[in-house]
Order: structure tokens, then C-alpha cells, then sequence
């Protein structure tokens, strides 16, 4: 019992969107204070948010699951007052790859913080991922700002970090860029490129197994058939303009490929202020190279198509811990410390 009463956790019901999109605006305001994206202001999209959350509970008709989104509600004396969401996949083909359950947007009203409602919240969507995991095995993955006092929340219910991202200006490049205009020179992949991306590809893949990031395939074996496909795809995307996502690669004086990247600008949607981001990650740095020159022309090259695309602000994923090469070589150019990656493995 808390001094408001039961809190319970539920799947979300019609009539309640307007109570949910004020969580979303909260969360915002949340996220905002300690470096997110900003959210509206405009009454007018928590009003649409609203109708939109009302329509999706119609859908749901009391399940929490629609398709791969999971959508729980605290509840404390018939009122929302906290929420989360998840979004349950899996980034892999191999058998012993978990299934990922994401969690996204945890909120809890500042009125019913300090009563569990945000364990309790996690431990529902645990079990959730559980049923849909069908006996196999599963993680947890959250997003957390480096400045947000949540990260010691989830080292407390046994959350491990597994990746770091940063995030900088593009336009903070532009003076220093041509300082890594030499060897190596970053440039988009082309279809010729596609046997050395395999290649980086395990590179990749074992990266993050030392990490305990276990959500991605273990390094695979490369056959024709994995090097075709990469190839096609590549030619897929051929033209005057880089693609969007693009393969970047990094290539040495000889033209060999020693290090790769992928980039992608999105759009912000509301109820984040409408803008484009751009963002810069899955590095591999070929083991016979020094890392920092590679990821500083990786980075460098995606700065100058961000500001190609328009986009103010540009996210570097998937770093490995602060102090490594990696990690600091990202940093180089103007980036700052943003998130970190945090993941609890569970039996099926």
C-alpha cells in the first residue's frame, strides 16, 4: 500500500490518453533537462496524442501486446501515474541470439515518485518479454542519459552498461575537418567494398560480445552468399546522392578498406520539436589499424553529410567504454559524452 492507495499495472484502456499524454509531456521535460531532444509545448499535439493513445487502447482491448509494442500503465486509485513502453524483437538469425525487449519512455509523475511504481513497471514488462520470449532467452535494453540519476536505478535492479554514445555539433567540425582530409580517407561503400564489410562485420560483432552486449549474432562465417547480399544491397543504393542510411568506409593509401560505419539521418516526430538528427554508428576498425584515425575520418565524413542534410545535431553510437580508443577517438572532433547503452540478461 502506498498513501494514495494500490498501485496496480495494467495494459491502458479508452478515455485515459489525455492523463498518458501528460506522463509523455512530463517525460519530456525530464529528458529535456538533462540533454534529450526537446519536446513540444503546443497543447494542440498532447491533444492529438492523446486521441492517438485512446485509439491504440481501443485496439489493444485490454492486452498490453500489440504486435511487437508492449504498452503498461501504473495505476494508483483508478489514475495513471506512471508508464512504460517496450518494443520486443530480435536483431539476429543465429538460435543463440535472446530476443530484445527495448524500453522506452518509463515515466513515472513526479506526484508518485519514491513508492516502486517504476520497478514495479520494469518487472511487469520483464514478465511480458518472458511470455512473448517463449522460453528462450531475452534481454532488457535501455537508453539512459549520462546526467540522469536513472542510471543508478537500473545498476540497482541489475542493468549492465554494454555501449556509450556522444553527441555533437556538425557544424563544430567544419574548422579542424581538413586535419583528416589524409590517409585514411572515409568515403560511402560501394558494391566492391562488400567482401571487406563482411570482414569488418565480425569485427563488429566480437566488439560487442566482449562487451556483454549479447542483443546482435556472435561473429558469423563469411560465405558468398552473406558477401552477394551485402554487395546487392549496395548496388541497390547506388547514385549522384549518398543513400540514406549509408555504409561509410574508411580507406588507407593502398585503397584498402580498414574501417566502416553506418549513417542515417531521421526526422524528430512529435511530441519531440519537429527537426532532423543524424547518427553515426556500428564502427569496426580493421585489428592490423590505429583506431583513432580511422573513426576521426569516419566521423568526420558523417558531419559533412549531416550538414548536406540538415542536421543540427548528430548521435555517435555503439562506443565502447570512456577512456578506450574508440570512445576518445570519437570525441575528438567536438562530441560530448550523451548516453549509455544498459542491458539485464534473462533466462527464457
Amino acid at each position: 500500500m502506498t498513501p494514495l492507495g494500490r498501485l496496480s499495472v495494467r495494459a491502458t484502456v479508452p478515455g485515459e490518453g489525455p492523463a498518458i499524454a501528460a506522463l509523455w509531456r512530463e517525460l519530456w521535460d525530464v529528458q529535456e533537462a538533462f540533454g534529450g531532444y526537446p519536446g513540444s509545448r503546443d497543447p494542440a499535439v498532447y491533444t492529438n496524442l492523446a486521441r492517438l493513445l485512446d485509439e491504440d487502447a481501443r485496439a489493444r482491448a485490454g492486452h498490453p501486446v500489440r504486435g511487437h509494442h508492449v504498452h503498461l500503465v501504473a495505476d494508483i486509485g483508478g489514475v495513471p501515474c506512471g508508464q512504460v513502453q517496450g518494443w520486443f524483437d530480435r536483431h539476429g538469425v543465429e538460435p543463440t541470439t535472446p530476443f530484445t525487449c527495448e524500453v522506452r519512455s518509463l515515466i513515472v509523475a513526479e506526484r508518485a515518485r519514491g513508492f516502486g511504481a517504476g520497478r514495479v513497471l520494469l518487472q511487469a514488462l520483464t514478465a511480458t518479454a518472458k511470455i512473448l520470449s517463449n522460453g528462450m532467452p531475452y534481454v532488457l535494453a535501455a537508453e539512459v542519459l549520462e546526467p540522469n540519476p536513472a542510471v543508478s536505478f537500473y545498476e540497482r535492479i541489475g542493468y549492465v552498461t554494454v555501449g556509450h554514445s556522444a553527441r555533437m555539433d556538425p557544424a563544430q567540425s567544419a574548422s579542424s575537418r581538413d586535419a583528416f582530409a589524409t590517409s585514411p580517407v572515409a568515403r560511402v561503400a560501394l558494391p566492391q567494398d562488400a567482401l571487406s564489410i563482411a570482414q569488418l562485420d565480425r569485427v563488429l560483432a566480437a566488439r560487442r560480445r566482449a562487451m556483454a552486449d549479447v542483443r546482435f549474432d556472435p561473429p558469423r562465417l563469411i560465405d558468398a552468399t552473406t558477401v552477394d547480399g551485402i554487395a546487392t544491397q549496395l548496388l541497390a543504393h547506388a547514385g549522384d546522392e549518398p543513400p540514406n542510411p549509408a555504409v561509410l568506409v574508411s580507406v588507407d593509401a593502398d585503397g584498402v578498406v580498414v574501417g566502416a560505419a553506418l549513417f542515417i539521418v531521421q526526422e524528430l516526430e512529435p511530441p519531440f520539436v519537429p527537426g532532423l538528427r543524424a547518427l553515426l554508428g556500428h564502427f569496426a576498425v580493421s585489428p592490423a589499424c590505429a583506431t583513432t584515425p580511422v573513426v576521426l575520418s569516419l566521423v568526420a565524413l558523417a558531419c559533412r553529410l549531416s550538414l548536406l542534410r540538415g542536421a543540427s545535431q548528430m548521435a555517435i553510437a555503439d562506443l565502447s567504454a570512456p577512456g578506450t580508443e574508440l570512445h576518445e577517438a570519437a570525441l575528438a572532433l567536438g562530441a560530448t559524452p550523451w548516453s549509455r547503452l544498459m542491458i539485464q540478461a534473462c533466462a527464457g
